[in-house]
């Protein structure tokens, strides 16, 4: 039996995304014609975009589908610097950031704008008032996650947020793709002005994301060309793709909060099994229990990945995508957490979803505990 524990890296297709993607491959028309062929794919991205509104838990404002969350992270942020490119030279995020908003900043940061990254403490937890207390006059954009990647840890994007309301010349974007469809009214909680999500981390197909922009919040394009979209991000919609992510948000939506509970439990019983076997597990507070960080001492990362994945358990090294072919980067996010040599090169992540059982994590259980003990007699 397969146990497939990389769920932040991405999950398989559910039966019934597969299903409305199936059925729309026949609605092949472009949403951008005027005859009864577009029209219905024109009402695909309606229902989608009415979806992912109702799963955000908000009424108002526009969702604008991308090509997966690192353009809509993307898209967020040079949207906004290239809208407003007077109002201020200052940006603000953290350290921990997905490599799809950390690099971006960075590109920014050589290119005259003046970025402030805020580190997080030792658990992976970065603090409200550390953001805060970066604010100047000049800040235009704040960038932070909801959940990191990596840690699990629940960012505190509702103080922050609650705080930037006030400060009109700021804008706040929030990356969500790993709340999204599992922490329940997540825009109402962080309070943002842009929020990115994913098809892929919940059930849906690959290749589709979306922003989602507060009423009255504009940003320029980085794509030019038929205007769709609103005119923020040319191109004829991946059609099937969109009915797939809303199908996936929907089963998403549907499953809260119990599908939290649901994994809670899970993340208790593989959380105590694994310090039991003697791993150093990160412990944020407050946490996604869909994501947990553990090392073992004197076993390397990719070692440890592999013999599992001969054993059928499949885990990841960190975020998949900074991870190479070939090449394994240390994780920024631990290293910004000042966490010691060892345990970053050995820390390996376990990613849960709503549909694995109790079976599935003592089974996974009991073959990282034989390949650790034999990883550690021969030297792992």
């Amino acid at each position: 039996m397969e146990i497939y524990l990389d769920n932040a890296a991405t999950t398989p297709l559910l039966p019934e995304v597969e299903t409305a993607m199936m059925t729309t491959f026949k609605q092949f028309g472009n949403p951008s014609s005027l005859h009864r062929k577009g029209v219905q794919a024109e009402d695909v991205l309606k229902r989608t975009r009415q979806q992912i509104l109702h799963s955000l838990e908000v009424r108002q404002g526009r969702v604008v589908f991308t090509g997966g969350g690192t353009e809509a992270n993307n898209l967020a942020i040079f949207g906004t610097v290239r809208r407003f490119p007077n109002r201020g030279k200052h940006l603000v995020t953290t350290s921990i950031e997905h490599p799809s908003v950390l690099e971006v900043y960075r590109y920014l940061g050589r290119h005259g704008w003046d970025v402030t990254f805020i580190d997080p403490d030792a658990s992976g937890q970065v603090h409200a008032q550390d953001i805060l207390s970066a604010l100047r006059p000049d800040t235009l954009l704040v960038s932070m996650m909801h959940v990191n990647n990596e840690t699990g840890a629940i960012l505190p994007v509702q103080q922050v947020g609650e705080v930037l309301k006030g400060r009109r010349q700021t804008l706040f974007h929030v990356d969500g793709i790993q709340a999204f469809g599992k922490v329940s009214a997540c825009l109402v909680n962080a309070q943002a002005d842009l929020y990115t999500v994913s098809a892929h981390k919940l059930g849906g197909p690959k290749g589709v994301g979306a922003l989602y922009l507060r009423q009255g919040v504009e940003i320029n394009p980085l794509l030019l060309g038929g205007g769709q979209e609103f005119g923020i991000r040319s191109g004829t919609e991946n059609v099937v793709g969109i009915a797939g992510f809303g199908a996936a948000a929907a089963l998403a939506e549907q499953a809260l909060p119990d599908s939290w509970n649901h994994v809670q439990d899970l993340y208790d019983v593989l959380s105590d099994g694994l310090k039991k076997i003697g791993a150093s597990v990160v412990t944020p507070y407050p946490f996604s229990p869909y994501v947990i960080n553990a090392s073992f001492p004197g076993i390397r990362a990719e070692v440890l990945l592999h013999a599992l994945e001969a054993q059928g358990v499949y885990v990841s090294t960190g975020s998949a995508c900074s991870t190479h072919k070939g090449r394994v980067q240390s994780s920024h996010v631990l290293r910004a957490m000042n966490r010691p040599h060892e345990e970053i090169a050995g820390a390996v992540r376990f990613s849960l979803a709503r549909w694995l059982t109790l079976e599935d994590v003592q089974t996974a259980l009991v073959r990282v505990a034989e390949q650790v003990q034999w990883l550690q007699r021969v030297g792992g």
